[in-house]
């Protein structure tokens, strides 16, 4: 099964790309940017390492996996659907049994089993948007940096699926939408505009809450004080820690990447609403997405422990300045924001 009338869509995060996939089949075609904007993706979290000083914690750039997709249908008014399938047969059936009714299928799968993913590591909070399957075969989208639209063995596709290995794992999952409301396909820019500012207020309120060590800007200070610290703390810093140099920079996990779409998010909703009062935070979001590039060039050229504790200092001095920089933004972003939603900042 493959939909026949399927045109892929790029995209250089792979959640965003496959709901934008999802959502330009069933005829609303949406960038990737606003997707994450409305869909209020850009955080930061830290998660523990599984053996602390064995390996690295695990630093992301945005919220939890399928809340972004959440909360970027119901700001545009779109039913997402989402199911778990108890077992990889159960699984293969509901995909094709989706496709055959015309849906596109995002699925949360481990990039360790893609086969073409250069990656030899566990990664189970990947998505990757499915348009075709059967017995020998599965025709998916990926990101750009990926290779766009591939074609795999459908095997590997299942293994992909029921991994349970990695970061958050969610073996079998699918999404899919459905019930698009008239407005979006025959008036999408008027839906947007509707929805910009408060998906701005959501995601500025959300970032200058202290939610613990664990989410947010805390979270982004936590890390900069324990990456000043890696030469001493890591068992293997000479490999580890221009791994999450590359990480950051490829996979867009730290924040580049993330702080990158939110910047073009916001350029673009000063666009549609005719705003000038954005202009301002596009800019800072360009400067902070320099200064991100700055730590991770400073990551993936780390020398070694003997010559690496300066560096990482001077990592974790930028991760302090990008934290200041991000909290200036959002309670600058909440003001208006809040006053076009009617609510006090």
């Amino acid at each position: 099964m493959r939909l026949a009338t399927f045109q892929p869509q790029l995209g250089v995060h792979c959640e965003t790309t496959t709901l934008r996939n999802m959502l330009h089949h069933a005829g609303a075609g949406i960038s990737e940017a606003m997707l994450f904007g409305l869909g209020q993706g850009i955080d930061f979290q830290y998660w523990d390492a599984p053996e602390p000083g064995r390996g690295t914690p695990m630093l992301t750039g945005r919220i939890e996996p399928a809340q972004l997709s959440r909360n970027a249908c119901a700001a545009l008014g779109v039913t997402l659907r989402e199911a778990r399938s108890p077992d990889p047969e159960t699984a293969s059936a509901e995909a094709t049994r989706l496709l055959a009714a015309g849906h596109v299928v995002g699925v949360s799968v481990d990039i360790f089993h893609l086969d073409y993913f250069s990656s030899r590591s566990h990664f189970a909070s990947h998505y990757i948007a499915v348009y075709g399957l059967d017995d020998s075969l599965a025709h998916v989208v990926d990101t750009d940096q990926q290779g766009g639209a591939q074609t795999l063995p459908a095997e590997s596709l299942r293994r992909a699926r029921a991994s349970d290995e990695g970061f958050m794992p969610s073996p079998h999952l699918h999404l899919y939408v459905e019930d698009l409301p008239e407005r979006l396909t025959t008036d999408p820019d008027a839906v947007l505009r509707e929805q910009i500012w408060n998906a701005i207020r959501l995601t500025a309120q959300r970032m200058t809450e202290d939610r613990g060590p664990r989410y947010g800007l805390r979270a982004m200070r936590r890390a900069a004080s324990e990456i000043a610290e890696w030469s001493d703390t890591l068992a293997a810093p000479d490999e580890t820690v221009p791994g999450v140099g590359r990480f950051w920079r490829f996979a867009g996990t730290g924040g580049a990447n993330f702080r990158t779409l939110y910047g073009e998010f916001l350029r673009e909703a000063r666009q549609r609403c005719d705003d000038p009062e954005l202009d301002p935070f596009v800019e800072d979001f360009t400067a902070v997405r320099r200064q991100w590039d700055q730590a991770i060039e400073l990551l993936m050229a780390y020398p070694g422990p003997h010559g690496g504790r300066r560096q990482l200092q001077a990592v974790a001095a930028l991760m302090d300045a990008i934290a200041d920089a991000e909290q200036a933004a959002f309670e600058g972003l909440l003001v208006p924001a809040a006053k076009r939603a009617g609510e006090p900042a």
